[in-house]
């Protein structure tokens, strides 16, 4: 038997999984698109490289939990970022 709904709510039950109006996870904060418009942001390089070494922070402070091992790429993006980063200095 079909439910009737009156509510304009969105009901989780009707989002579509992985669809854009997904909500986001608790596991995965940090994207690479975060990582990349810090690389490119207008900031210093300083405050850039202060930015991306937090973020390393906070994915290092987690990954004892990345049993997936899906940190381990944000971590080299990171990584690679800082590198780049501390040649301009």
């Amino acid at each position: 038997m079909p439910i009737e709904k009156h509510s304009s709510m969105i009901d989780p039950v009707d989002a579509q999984v992985g669809g854009d109006a997904d909500i986001d996870g608790i596991a995965q904060t940090i994207t690479a698109d975060d990582i990349n418009a810090v690389l490119l942001s207008q900031q210093s390089t300083d405050q850039r490289l202060e930015t991306l070494k937090a973020m390393r922070g906070e994915l290092e402070a987690r990954s004892h939990a990345d049993f997936g091992n899906e940190m381990t790429p944000l971590i080299d993006d990171i990584d690679g970022a800082i590198d780049q980063l501390s040649k301009q200095l």
